[in-house]
């Protein structure tokens, strides 16, 4: 019998050994032994939050990038209406804060007035009369559907959508 005892308590020794071994290395499973990985993770999501909202804030701060539309060579000749190509491009859409640079490219004087040749002008923005090669511009700052023509050629007509 002793030597079984002996085989016992060897058996024994060696379990707690591996035990006391496991749980020094892996630890219990008790919430308090588990490394806080969340902790890490919320850090990530907070800067990453911040980077987020400082590129959001230099895209909407910085100014947003110019158009251009001309006003192509025979707009002071009827007809440029049948092809849509009185200003170039005809329509618009740009974002609130946008600017809108048009190029007077024919040789005759032109406008740009907003409204529209039956109910005139609307006095939104008005260039006068821009001289060939010359340009005028407007920034729009606030959404909507913006109509446009020229006063001394009326068939000239476009329109800028801002969003």
């Amino acid at each position: 019998m002793i030597s079984i005892d002996k085989v016992g308590i060897i058996v024994t020794v060696v379990v707690v050994t591996i035990a006391l071994g496991f749980l020094a290395t892996v630890g219990t499973g008790i919430s308090s032994d588990i490394p806080p990985a969340i902790e890490r993770t919320t850090a990530s999501i907070k800067e990453t939050g911040q980077e987020t909202t400082e590129k959001l804030k230099e895209l909407t701060t910085s100014k947003l990038p110019s158009r251009l539309v001309s006003i192509p060579q025979g707009t002071s000749i009827p007809g440029c209406e049948e092809v849509n190509l009185c200003y170039n491009p005809p329509t618009l859409i740009i974002f609130s804060g946008g600017e809108v640079i048009w190029r007077n490219d024919d040789s005759s004087v032109h406008t740009v007035t907003s409204g529209d040749i039956i109910n005139g002008p609307d006095m939104k923005f008005d260039s006068g009369l821009i001289k060939s090669e010359q340009t005028f511009s407007y920034m729009f700052e606030e959404s909507g559907e913006y109509q446009y023509f020229c006063m001394i050629h009326p068939w000239a007509n476009g329109s800028v959508t801002v969003k």
